[in-house]
Order: C-alpha cells, then sequence, then structure tokens
C-alpha cells in the first residue's frame, strides 16, 4: 500500500512541476521554510537562523512556519505534499524522516526517495551524561554496575527517535539492561534527569551542553564519528570499544519534482546560507557543527539509518 501511495505521490509532484517553465525567474515571491517543532525550541532558532541567510541570496523574505505534532512528521508532511514550485521548503532532522516514519501512520511519504533532500547543514552529536554525584565514573562503570544490577539503573532519552535508536544500538552491543524512560523532547527529558528521576540522560548535545556547564551533569561519552571540538575532554563510545555512531543531521529538504533550475536556486542559496557568519554564530552557540552536505549523500545516509530501524519498528507493531 506505501508503495502505491509513494507513486501516486510522485506522480503528482512530476504533474506539478511541469507546469513551471525553465526559463522562469526564480524566486520572485516569498518562499515559506517549514520548521517541523513549536516556536522557542533549538530547531526553531536555527530555522529563523537559516531563514535570515536565506533571503540574502534569494533576495526574498523567507518566511518561518511552525507545524509541530507528530513526532516530527506533520511538518515533513507540510513539506513533501506541498506543490512542487520551490516556495515551500523545509528544515529537519533526521529523527522523523527516517525513525518516526515507521511508526506515525497514515503518512503520505516513507522512505528518502519519497522527497528531496537538497542539502544537509549541521551535524549535531548525541551524548549521554550521568548525575554529577554519581560514584559511577566512567562509562565502563557504569556498564558493570547495569550488567551486575540489571534495570536498576534509568536513561532518560527521547523516544521514537534518533537517541532511541542510538541508545538501543548501545545497550546491545554492551549487553546491559537499563531501563529507558521516554520523553517527548530534549526539554522533558532534562527536567526528569535534573529532578534526580533517572540517573542517566541520552540526548544531544545541544540539550545537554548548559547542564554540564553548570556542574549538575557529567558526560561519559558521545555518540559521534570523532570527540567534540569544543569539548575534546569527553571521548567518544567507538574509542571506549562500542562501536555506535549516530548524529543527528540537520537538513533542507523540499518536495519530489522542483524542477531543476529552481533547485539549483536553493541549493546555491543554502550553500551561501551555511556559510554566513551570523548564521553560523547561532549553530555554534548550541555546539552544532556547520556543514555543507551534498544532498545525494544525505539522503544516502538517510536510506541507511530507515532501512536500519525498518525491522525493530517492524517488530514493536
Amino acid at each position: 500500500m506505501r508503495r502505491i501511495a509513494g507513486i501516486a505521490f510522485a506522480s503528482f509532484a512530476l504533474a506539478h512541476s511541469c507546469a513551471f517553465a525553465a526559463d522562469e525567474p526564480f524566486p520572485t515571491k516569498p518562499v515559506t521554510l517549514t520548521v517541523n517543532y513549536g516556536a522557542g525550541g533549538g530547531s526553531d532558532a536555527i530555522a529563523r537562523a537559516l531563514g535570515r541567510a536565506l533571503e540574502k541570496p534569494l533576495k526574498q523574505p523567507v518566511t518561518i512556519e511552525n507545524v509541530a505534532g507528530g513526532a516530527g512528521t506533520r511538518g515533513v508532511t507540510a513539506v513533501v505534499t506541498a506543490v512542487a514550485d520551490g516556495y515551500q521548503i523545509g528544515v529537519a532532522t533526521n529523527s522523523p524522516m527516517t525513525i518516526a516514519v515507521h511508526s506515525v501512520k497514515g503518512l503520505s511519504w516513507g522512505d528518502p526517495g519519497t522527497y528531496d533532500i537538497l542539502g544537509g547543514i549541521g551535524i549535531v552529536y548525541n551524548a549521554l551524561c550521568i548525575q554529577a554525584d554519581s560514584p559511577l565514573q566512567k562509562l565502563d562503570d557504569v556498564v558493570n554496575y547495569a550488567r551486575q544490577n540489571p534495570g536498576k539503573l534509568k536513561v532518560a532519552s527521547i523516544a521514537g527517535g534518533i537517541n532511541h535508536y542510538t541508545w538501543d544500538a548501545f545497550a546491545k552491543k554492551a549487553n546491559i539492561n537499563i531501563r529507558f524512560v521516554p520523553y517527548s523532547g530534549d526539554a522533558d527529558g532534562v527536567a526528569s534527569f535534573l529532578g534526580k528521576n533517572t540517573e542517566l540522560v541520552a540526548l544531544t548535545w545541544p540539550g545537554l551542553k548548559a547542564q554540564v556547564e553548570v556542574g549538575k551533569a557529567r558526560p561519559l561519552a558521545v555518540f559521534g564519528p570523532e570527540r567534540m571540538a569544543t569539548n575534546p575532554n569527553v571521548p567518544t563510545f567507538k574509542e571506549l570499544g562500542y562501536d555506535v555512531v549516530t548524529t543527528s543531521d540537520y537538513v533542507v529538504y523540499a518536495p519530489k519534482g522542483i524542477p531543476e533550475a529552481r533547485r539549483s536556486v536553493l541549493i546555491e542559496a543554502i550553500k551561501q546560507a551555511v556559510s554566513d557568519p551570523d548564521f553560523r554564530l547561532v549553530l555554534v552557540a548550541q555546539n552544532i557543527q556547520v556543514k555543507f552536505t551534498d544532498g545525494e549523500e544525505m539522503t544516502r545516509q538517510f536510506t541507511e539509518v530507515f532501512r536500519g530501524t525498518a525491522p525493530s519498528a517492524q517488530a514493536g507493531k
């Protein structure tokens, strides 16, 4: 059924894209940038900084649209089902697009081939922290304790997203049983951890950074491919013997079928936006590695995670 819906959706996008002449000026009116979370959070701040940076090369206003809900999938749906004319694009992380998509029913899109990733703009590391006053000092201490006391420790994280996927992969490799306590977002997970409802918290580094800086959380390791330049003393899981490497990648995406001339304009604008000093300041302040990554490469990475999480999602139904 999903395959049939995908074919119909692709045909719809193609039919609309054919209505736009390749030599038409673009853009000639404001562009909408949809963010799939509510106003005031980290993703919203990134979207607004990106919108300001895009206005310079596009020479048109960029309006920010917040569409929250559905574990981030409602905002994605708003973008991928829009008319493929280049005037509505979105910014999101890989969690809703590669993981939550498996568990949210009734979506009109599926694998990364059903939308168009224009490019990656930033990389967020995921980390594991423990209570600052815990007697467990290192990751090995946590693993050994968890093996000897299965189910006693608890970890706060976000249900259904990249952090959940990452935690399950680590727990399997470490052969440990730590109770996963799910929350809907970074703020709720951090609040539970600060209230000492859990001994551990596994979230994105931007969501944990402030608590580390004020001494309320102690980082054990990051799931990134290498240590963070801003916090080089925090080891990676891989160097500690657990080959689990994931990141939360911000991408700019669009409906499938935008005319190539318009698509090229958008991609070039995104490249320029990523180099914009003001945009970079906003992301660096959140400990996000600012980097433009080709859309084809991001599609490959997203597809890998999408396929890797499909079996576990199906098993959980």
